[in-house]
């Protein structure tokens, strides 16, 4: 009877002492858990935190332009801000007229001259700003280094001017044939701007004594270079090629 009493206080005993280990294991791997669960919430918080954290070292480059893309809008600026001036308009016409081409080979010796001194210096027709300021203070008269630096500036190329007397721009006279530069594109070149312009030239005859006026036009393709000494607003032409 004894024993049966201690076999079953013994029993009690090791039901209670496997009931108070399992309850303890529980709450360790409880405890474990719920450490390993809030250690990762504070990583993925604190990579968030990293993440959006602006760097002060780097440039926001969806804010703010490039040098290259600046580079950029000032050369399209450049491109579709240059203006062919009233001078320099009718020079070219003037040049297409008499030259189905034309380059620095043209600007030589005595026929040059006639031509410029005709068709630019002594032409009522055709007045440029330098030409017209220079008559109105000096009388109308045009000495041979005022008129070889008028035909520097229009050409970029010397050439010796040789007058019997200073031209006197009173006996300016006009021409039959006429031209203008009609309209025109252009392109900016490294050293001045190409131009593709469309001229018109009026010509006049007679026919049963009556005046027969016409028109022809055509496309001339001319290449202005910079010359900061030129009184053609800081251009010269260097060459000039017609395109019937």
């Amino acid at each position: 009877m004894k024993k049966n009493k201690q076999r079953k206080r013994n029993r009690i005993i090791s039901c209670t002492l496997i009931i108070i280990a399992l309850v303890l294991i529980i709450g360790c791997v409880a405890y474990i858990g719920y450490n390993k669960k809030t250690e990762s919430g504070e990583s993925i918080v604190s990579n968030s935190t990293t993440d959006n954290t602006p760097n002060s070292d780097s440039k926001d480059t969806s804010s703010e332009p490039s040098e290259s893309n600046n580079s950029s809008t000032n050369d399209t600026a450049q491109n579709t801000d240059f203006k062919l001036s009233d001078d320099l308009a009718g020079a070219i016409a003037l040049i297409a007229q008499s030259y189905n081409e034309f380059d620095s080979t043209s600007v030589e010796g005595e026929a040059w001259q006639e031509f410029f001194t005709s068709h630019f210096l002594m032409n009522s027709h055709y007045g440029f700003e330098y030409l017209n300021d220079l008559t109105e203070k000096n009388s109308n008269i045009i000495d041979e280094e005022q008129a070889e630096y008028m035909s520097y500036s229009l050409t970029g190329v010397e050439s010796d001017f040789t007058f019997a007397e200073p031209l006197d721009y009173n006996n300016a006279a006009s021409f039959f044939n006429d031209a203008y530069l009609e309209s025109y594109t252009s392109e900016m070149l490294d050293d001045g701007v190409l131009v593709h312009a469309v001229i018109t030239t009026i010509s006049t005859t007679i026919e049963n004594d009556e005046p027969v006026v016409s028109n022809t036009s055509y496309n001339v393709d001319v290449k202005l270079v910079n010359n900061s000494s030129s009184c053609f607003d800081g251009y010269s032409i260097s060459s000039l090629k017609c395109i019937q």
